[in-house]
C-alpha cells in the first residue's frame, strides 16, 4: 500500500483495512494435516480449507451435530489410495457396459460380474437405482465370501457400557463372484446367502437368523436355531429383513449399509456427489487390540479415537423404504469409485433424524493373499435413545476357498454356538 493512500485514509482506516487483510488471509487458510477437528476449533476452523475443500463442507450434518452435541474429535489425514483384488476390478472392465437396467421396471439383465454400471452420472434420472444395483451385485468389502466375529458392546450414553457379547457374521455372494471357478453357483436366482448369530455367551449361543437372499426378487428364505431343543427350524423369512437384530441399534437391512433386494425400496434417488470424513486406514482387525483404546471411556462413550479422517469423494443417495420399514428414508453415502458405503442418516416414520451407521474401514489381506478393505468396526448410534451398538472385529477371512456352498448351510447357527466356525476364523 502506498504512503499517499495511507495518508488519504487516515490512520484507523488503514489499521482497520490491514486487520480485515489479515483476518482474510486467515479465512482462506489450509489446515495442516494431524489437525483435531473438535467442538472447541470447529466454528474457527470450518472456513479454512483441507485439500483444498471447505472444512465445514467435509462434514455432513449429522457428523456436525456429532462434534458439537457429543464431543467427537476427528483427527485429519489425507486421502489414500484404495487397493483393491485385482480380480474384481478384471471382471468390472472385462465386463464393462454389458448390465442392462430397464428404464421401467428397474430390473438389471445381462449381469457377469464385476462393478455393472460404472461412471454413474449425477444428471442420470437411474443414477439412484444404478448405485443400488452396484452395491448389491459388486460391493468390494464382501468379496465372494466373507466371515468375521465381533466383540458388541452396547453403551448407554450416560452410563457407559449396558451390555457386552459375541457374534458371528458372514456372507456368501451366489452370482458375479471373480475369485475362481464359475461366477454363478446354485440355481439362477440365488443370490447370496448371510448368516448373522450370536456366539457369546453360552446362553445366547445360537441366536440369530440364517437367510438365503435371491436377485428374483423372491422373498428370503431363512432359518433359527431352537436352542431347547437343538434344532434348526425353518421360519418365514419374509420381512426379516427389517427387523432389529438381536440387542443391537441396528435392522438387518443396515448390515453393510443396506442387505436387502433393491425394487423392495419404494425408490432410490442420487442427491450428488461430495466430499466427506471417512476412515478406511483404521488397524486391522487380525491385529490384537483393545476396545478401550479406541473408544472414548466418557460421556457418551461411542466416540471412536485413534483413527485418522479422511476425506472421501462420495455419491449421496436417498432411499425409500417401503411404508412397513422402521425407517422412512435413509441418506447414504457411497464411495465415488467403488460401490460401498462409509456411512447411512437413518430417520425415524415422522422424518425426524434417529440414527447414525457407520463403518471403519482397514487395509486387508484375502486369504487367496488379494488385497482388500476389512470391517475394523461398525458403529450405530441411537441419538434418540442415548444409546449406542460398537462391533469390535476380533478376527475375520475374505475370500477362503474352504468356505464354499457346501460348508454355508442353516448348519452354521448351532455350529457358530459350539465353536465349529472358527475353523474358517483362522
Amino acid at each position: 500500500m502506498s504512503l499517499h493512500l495511507r495518508k488519504t485514509l487516515g490512520l484507523s482506516a488503514f489499521l482497520i483495512l490491514l486487520a480485515a487483510t489479515f483476518a482474510g488471509s486467515s479465512i482462506a487458510g489450509e489446515v495442516a494435516e494431524g489437525t483435531v477437528l473438535s467442538k472447541d476449533n470447529l466454528a474457527a476452523l470450518e472456513n479454512d480449507t483441507f485439500q483444498g475443500i471447505k472444512v465445514g463442507d467435509l462434514l455432513t450434518d449429522s457428523q456436525k451435530m456429532w462434534i458439537m452435541d457429543y464431543k467427537l474429535k476427528m483427527k485429519l489425514g489425507k486421502t489414500t489410495e484404495l487397493k483393491l483384488d485385482p480380480a474384481y476390478l478384471e471382471a468390472t472392465r472385462k465386463y464393462a457396459g454389458q448390465a442392462k437396467l430397464d428404464a421401467g421396471t428397474k430390473t438389471v439383465s445381462n449381469y457377469t460380474a464385476g462393478i455393472p454400471f460404472q461412471n454413474v452420472e449425477v444428471s442420470d434420472p437411474d443414477a439412484g437405482y444404478k448405485l443400488a444395483w452396484n452395491q448389491y451385485y459388486a460391493n468390494p468389502v464382501m468379496g465372494d465370501n466373507w466371515i468375521a466375529t465381533g466383540d458388541v458392546t452396547i453403551v448407554d450414553g450416560d452410563k457407559g457400557t449396558i451390555d457386552r457379547f459375541e457374534a458371528i457374521s458372514a456372507k456368501m455372494i451366489m452370482e458375479g463372484r471373480t475369485t475362481g471357478g464359475p461366477n454363478r453357483l446354485g440355481n439362477e436366482e440365488d443370490h447370496a446367502r448371510y448368516l448373522l448369530t450370536l456366539s457369546k455367551p453360552y446362553d445366547l449361543a445360537g441366536l440369530g437368523i440364517y437367510t438365503k437372499q435371491y436377485s428374483s426378487g423372491k422373498l428370503d428364505d431363512a432359518w433359527v436355531y431352537v436352542k431347547s431343543i437343538r434344532r434348526t427350524r425353518r421360519v418365514a423369512g419374509g420381512k426379516s429383513w427389517m427387523d432389529p437384530q438381536p440387542k443391537m441399534d441396528l435392522l438387518n437391512d443396515d448390515n453393510q449399509g443396506v442387505n436387502a433386494y433393491p425394487l423392495w425400496y419404494q425408490s432410490w434417488k442420487l442427491l450428488g456427489k461430495r466430499w466427506i470424513l471417512a476412515v478406511v486406514t483404521g488397524p486391522s482387525p487380525k491385529d490384537k487390540h483393545n476396545y478401550n483404546d479406541y473408544v472414548e471411556q466418557a460421556p457418551p462413550f461411542w466416540n471412536q479415537t485413534n483413527v485418522t479422517w479422511e476425506p472421501r469423494e462420495v455419491y449421496v443417495v436417498e432411499a425409500i423404504p417401503p411404508a412397513e420399514h422402521p425407517y422412512s428414508k435413509k441418506i447414504l453415502y457411497m464411495d465415488a469409485e467403488y460401490p460401498f458405503f462409509y456411512q447411512s442418516d437413518l430417520y425415524d416414520r415422522k422424518g425426524a433424524f434417529w440414527r447414525l451407521w457407520r463403518e471403519t474401514y482397514s487395509p486387508t489381506t484375502s486369504v487367496d493373499g488379494q488385497p482388500g478393505l476389512a470391517f475394523f468396526c461398525t458403529q450405530a448410534i441411537d441419538f434418540q435413545r442415548n444409546r449406542a451398538t460398537y462391533i469390535d472385529i476380533i478376527s475375520t477371512n475374505l475370500n477362503s476357498p474352504d468356505f464354499n456352498d457346501r460348508a454355508f448351510s442353516p448348519d452354521m447357527l448351532q455350529a457358530a454356538g459350539q465353536g465349529g466356525l472358527d475353523k474358517f476364523l483362522k
